[in-house]
């Protein structure tokens, strides 16, 4: 998000918090009846940060040094969770979505833990505050980074970040791929973030070629994410989280033909089988924006026995909305009040308008 929109979010966030209207636009949609599913989204959790120890928490930070782009800390996560706890009623995703599907089933606003990815941190620092905290949730795994093979995504971000640092040291082949692939040089202003997203865009075989391209720079590169493993995830299943499916290697699935996402579905489906002893019922498609999946993804989902599909289209689920195309929100580095005036509703519509990310920006 650019300094600009998110000095329009914070702007808006405190005063609506401030002036009382946050807590009153949610009375007055209870008043009308107007129930909904907020489905959180959250990536990696990092350990709680050593300036809590000297009293300065970090939940209370903004920016945290110790949360990069797609990581939020333990103490950020706990103090989300007990804001919330005093406003909402958690529910774990499945039953909530089967409550959106029956009639005048549901009757008071619910909200949904999600982890997507499947790294090592929803187990060592996400996991023990939600079990202090009595707190449902579910983790999407990408069963290829479960399995050794990493995220693509993440390898590209680490390549990015040499590119960049490297500069002009980038030797002129790999500079000349690279240009290409982005449209221009991304310059030092530019962050990694950026060009992954960019190459997201790339058909796969052409976004792989690229990568393979820079890798050949042999450029130092940052440590990769860390999986969980099959034992933490069966541990995670057995205390009541609920395991969803990811695919196998994290692709765009619109840009594959139906019988490669049904190799991404169902094979990672069967491999979830062959570890946990059944087959997820629950999905979250990777990037998860409108355009990355399509009629025929919704096919092999039902066909592979899903019930419920979360996309990342941003806003709240309403009684007899499409539940293979459920909202969430995505849940970051900001303060809580930001949080709270986001399921208030009143970002719903035309401040919603306002804070739409840029497509570069989208995650």
């Amino acid at each position: 998000m650019s300094a600009a929109r998110r000095a329009v979010l914070l702007g808006a966030s405190l005063a609506a918090a401030a002036s009382g209207m946050e807590a009153a636009w949610r009375r007055r949609r209870r008043r009308l009846g107007e129930p909904r599913v907020f489905v959180l989204a959250y990536h990696d959790v990092s350990a709680p940060d050593l300036t809590a120890a000297v009293g300065i928490p970090t939940a209370v930070l903004y920016p945290d040094p110790a949360e990069p782009e797609g990581v939020i800390s333990a103490d950020r996560l706990q103090a989300q969770l007990r804001y919330l706890k005093r406003h909402y009623r958690f529910a774990p995703l499945s039953q909530a979505a089967a409550l959106l599907a029956r009639p005048g089933a549901l009757q008071e606003d619910l909200v949904a833990v999600t982890f997507d990815d499947g790294y090592a941190g929803n187990f060592e620092a996400a996991w023990p505050v939600l079990r202090e905290e009595q707190v449902p949730a579910t983790v999407f795994v990408t069963t290829g980074f479960l399995d050794g093979g990493g995220l693509w995504f993440d390898f590209a971000r680490r390549l990015l970040a040499a590119a960049l640092a490297a500069g002009r040291r980038l030797p002129e082949r790999q500079r000349r791929a690279l240009v290409a692939a982005l449209g221009r040089w991304p310059g030092r202003a530019r962050r990694p973030e950026w060009a992954v997203e960019r190459l997201k865009r790339l058909a796969p075989a052409a976004r792989r070629r690229l990568l393979e391209e820079l890798a050949a720079a042999g450029l130092p590169l940052g440590p990769p994410a860390r999986p969980l493993s099959w034992d933490q995830v069966r541990t995670l299943a057995a205390t009541g989280i609920e395991i969803g499916c990811h695919t196998v290697n994290h692709p765009i699935l619109s840009q594959l033909p139906p019988a490669q996402q049904t190799e991404e579905i169902a094979g990672a489906s069967d491999r979830m089988r062959q570890e946990l002893g059944e087959a997820p019922t629950a999905f979250a498609y990777p990037n998860g924006s409108a355009d990355d999946f399509n009629a025929d993804t919704c096919e092999v989902l039902r066909a592979s026995g899903f019930a419920v599909a979360c996309t990342t289209l941003r806003g709240a689920n309403r009684p007899g909305c499409d539940l293979l195309r459920l909202r969430r929100i995505g849940v970051g580095r900001d303060p809580g009040f930001v949080l709270a005036a986001r399921l208030s509703g009143l970002f719903d519509d035309a401040m919603g308008l306002l804070l739409r990310p840029a497509p570069e920006e989208a995650r």
